[in-house]
């Protein structure tokens, strides 16, 4: 099946939020939602026994780190009604707050010393950032062996794919909730859905690997999920089907938005393998089946709700300012940035690191009724 997007005859407008008594209050936030571990205790000097870089970073669980997510900026052109609330966030760093180019690699290599092998630039939307091409190839040049990967909304992707891909990126996984115009409209507060599919098209015909997130929203995109195969499928890319997680904005969305992927998925369930294998460790917590004709392709599945995979996570981001998160679930961070500007040294910055993953919890604590901090967390300021 080929998708052009062109508006379909009966486009669906659904309510997607809560009604006023079923949202957590906006002015809710916690204004300590950026937290940094070293007001709490942590900033202290780096003990006589840390004296040198660890070959391979290691949280308190004894997980292996092996995957960074780096935003290079908080902002974004869209505000999907599960990441971004409609009037911004309300901290968004300022320019010069941002990690410059040689900040950010300065970082990365000492991750990459430290076992990092997988690097995706994340956002906010990555695009948006000034002389992201240049960045993509000076972290090349200094990282030759690291993947090298991007998320992105693709609105502005057909005219940067090419050039992406001469600097040294590797691959993009692109967010797409809806191949119905009006409907990816409705969810992106004004997307555009023919820019973003041309986009997949410019990152598919320029060499990228590329894969397709869709976060699913019960009652809202549930029959965009076969269509969103068949063009994944058309174009040799992989489909992955996201459970809605209460973090931000997404905590905000009724009951009902929330679905189990095997639920959302049942309606193709006879296209696909019964099986599901797992993916690349190093890739992330995405699960696959395949298609049951025997072609190869696959469709994945992130259940960070109904089939936990926290035991095997193997991550840590870094925000735009250079706090390195260890959880996405948590408002906590290592303040990084603050720190290499202040003049640590690489060794300090590691003891930090080891600092912070000492506080990496076992799990997101999403079905905990006692924890909350998640829905404090604004996604377009952690990456993601």
């Amino acid at each position: 099946m080929t998708h052009d997007a062109r508006p379909h005859a009966t486009a669906r407008r659904l309510p997607l939020l809560a009604s006023p008594g079923e949202a957590p209050p906006r002015d809710g936030r916690d204004p300590t939602a950026r937290r940094t571990l070293d007001e709490a205790g942590a900033l202290r000097a780096r003990p006589a026994w840390f004296d040198a870089i660890p070959g391979q970073l290691a949280d308190a669980q004894g997980r292996r780190i092996t995957y960074l997510r780096a935003s290079i900026t908080d902002r974004c052109d869209l505000a999907c009604v599960y990441c971004m609330p409609p009037e911004g966030e309300r901290d968004h760093a300022r320019r010069a707050e941002q990690l410059d180019f040689d900040e950010l690699a300065r970082l990365i290599e000492l991750f990459a010393r430290s076992g990092v092998r997988r690097v995706r630039l994340t956002g906010g939307e990555p695009l948006v950032r000034r002389d992201v091409v240049r960045l993509v190839a000076h972290l090349r040049a200094r990282h030759p062996t690291l993947a090298l990967a991007m998320t992105t909304n693709a609105t502005r992707l057909a005219a940067l794919a090419g050039p992406l891909r001469e600097a040294g990126l590797d691959a993009v996984n692109v967010s797409l909730d809806a191949l119905d115009p009006a409907l990816f409209h409705t969810i992106t507060r004004g997307g555009d859905v023919t820019a973003v599919v041309a986009g997949i098209r410019a990152a598919r015909d320029a060499g990228l690997a590329v894969k397709l997130n869709t976060v699913l929203l019960g009652g809202v995109n549930d029959e965009e999920i076969p269509g969103i195969v068949d063009f994944a499928w058309e174009l040799g890319a992989v489909p992955r089907f996201i459970e809605l997680m209460p973090l931000g904005e997404g905590a905000r969305l009724p009951q009902a938005r929330f679905v189990a992927a095997a639920q959302a998925l049942a309606p193709i369930a006879h296209r696909l393998v019964d099986e599901h294998l797992p993916g690349d460790a190093a890739h992330g917590p995405a699960r696959y089946r395949h298609a049951a004709d025997g072609s190869g392709r696959r469709v994945g599945v992130i259940t960070a709700l109904s089939d936990v995979f926290c035991g095997a996570c193997n991550r840590l981001r870094l925000t735009a300012r250079g706090e390195l998160r260890a959880c996405l679930a948590s408002p906590d961070g290592m303040a990084l940035g603050a720190l290499l500007r202040a003049g640590a040294s690489d060794l300090d910055l590691a003891w930090h690191v080891h600092a912070a993953l000492g506080s990496k919890a076992a799990g997101h604590g999403f079905l905990d009724a006692t924890r909350d901090a998640h829905t404090r967390v604004g996604m377009s300021l952690v990456g993601g």
